[in-house]
């Protein structure tokens, strides 16, 4: 299962430069929202997740968008994995990559509703030992997500993403998560968000809180932050800690 884009691929950024966006980073809840053409925006992250008996982090968590139009935009995601197991030495390498292409194919403006889609495919990085390590899982992975955005009133906006994710070597499971938030002041957003996972069927779950702060230090560089854990979870050890810190830098 995935954590806040440990294993797959945060994607989807803010809405065109110089606005705020209630999606995607530091968030797992991804939003409809692409750069302009032409633009660039990256996210160089620490992420962390304790659970019982290990801790996993990536330093550095590279996620980089391109937009090829102002309503579509592609993605490259890899991070490097150190699992940290109680009573061992720790293990890294480069985890698996993640490409997506993100199409906003409904907008009404910023007052109105806002959709897109997300195919993204997950692979083994060429040349990393993060599978023989087992750090990273032994299979590909192809998502599609439905996005939806639109303000709800007092100021908030609400994100709701849906989906499935196909495994090559395990059964089909469904995403979910809704992240709502808002602006404090012209420099600082403020959300939270309810994120998780379904086997088929929906007979095991998991479910994870985090909040999180967006602050902008100059018109090409903003500070993301989120903290939480999961409430339950239903496939492995609960995770106590999920943590997100990054720069973003926009061009």
């Amino acid at each position: 299962m995935r954590s806040p884009r440990l294993l797959a691929g945060l994607a989807g950024l803010m809405l065109p430069l110089g606005l705020w966006a209630q999606g995607g980073p530091p968030f797992m809840t991804n939003d409809p929202g692409t750069p302009e053409a032409g633009h660039i925006e990256a996210n160089v992250a620490w992420t962390t997740e304790h659970r019982p008996g290990e801790t996993v982090t990536e330093l550095p968590h590279l996620d980089l968008n391109y937009g090829l139009t102002d309503r579509v935009q592609l993605t490259y995601e890899v991070g490097h994995v150190t699992l940290r197991e109680e009573g061992g030495s720790a293990k890294h390498a480069w985890g698996n990559s993640a490409i997506a292409v993100k199409w906003r194919f409904y907008d009404q403006g910023e007052q109105g509703w806002s959709l897109a889609t997300e195919p993204l495919f997950e692979f083994r990085t060429p040349g990393s030992r993060a599978i023989d390590l087992e750090i990273a899982p032994d299979e590909t992975t192809f998502e599609l997500p439905l996005e939806i955005q639109r303000p709800v009133g007092g100021g908030w906006i609400a994100t709701v993403e849906l989906g499935t994710v196909f495994h090559s070597k395990s059964s089909s499971s469904h995403l979910y998560g809704i992240a709502l938030g808002r602006e404090l002041g012209e420099r600082l957003e403020f959300g939270f968000e309810l994120h998780g996972e379904a086997a088929a069927g929906l007979g095991r779950t998991e479910l994870a809180a985090n909040v999180g702060v967006r602050v902008k230090v100059h018109p090409s560089c903003v500070l993301l932050a989120a903290v939480g854990r999961e409430l339950h979870n239903h496939f492995e050890e609960r995770a106590s800690l999920l943590a997100y810190v990054a720069v973003q830098y926009l061009r």
